[in-house]
């Protein structure tokens, strides 16, 4: 636990300075992306969620940059990488971290749609292009069967709480930094 602790630490430690719209400040600007320490942070995102796969193994995780006009955020989220892991997504979750998520990562570009069938917490879905920009964010509501398909075709999409984005003025055009070279199964 202390390692996970330091690696957070040495993570928000290693921000680096960024211009500041509106007065030339400067504020930290976080790296784009930090992966988790295979057996440590993945074991411990595990167990916050709750979640396991049907075999046993826990999600990987990714910790992302968020940043927009509105600011900037860093979040914690599992990897949905291989069509069962995306099949299942969120289902059956009753909670999520605030700065928590899943990041659907798909094989190919394309423009399929989610639901929240079986979800019981509201979540907003950002459609990302290949380069991390949002094109859309779709309100998931709680069962809803519904199909919330974007108008563009996308690269990944990103699961949050609903109302995550507006909460940190982020939204179409601002930008997730993915994980260079992470593509779906």
């Amino acid at each position: 636990m202390r390692l996970a602790v330091a690696l957070t630490a040495a993570l928000a430690a290693a921000l680096v300075a960024a211009p500041r719209a509106g007065g030339g400040a400067t504020e930290p600007a976080p790296l784009p992306y930090a992966a988790t320490v295979p057996g440590v942070a993945a074991d411990a995102g595990a167990l916050a969620c709750g979640a396991r796969l049907p075999d046993g193994c826990p999600l990987a995780t990714a910790t992302l940059i968020a940043s927009g006009a509105g600011g900037s955020a860093l979040l914690t989220v599992e990897i949905a990488d291989t069509s069962e892991t995306r099949r299942r997504g969120l289902m059956f979750r009753r909670s999520l971290p605030e700065f928590g998520g899943m990041l659907f990562a798909f094989p190919r570009i394309g423009q399929g749609g989610f639901w929240m069938k079986d979800t019981p917490i509201p979540l907003d879905i950002a459609f990302l292009a290949g380069d991390g920009t949002v094109l859309e964010i779709a309100r998931g509501v709680p069962f809803s069967l519904a199909i919330l398909r974007p108008a563009r075709p996308y690269a990944y999409a990103l699961e949050v709480n609903g109302g995550w984005f507006e909460r940190r003025g982020l939204g179409p055009g601002d930008r997730i930094a993915v994980p260079p070279g992470l593509r779906g199964r």
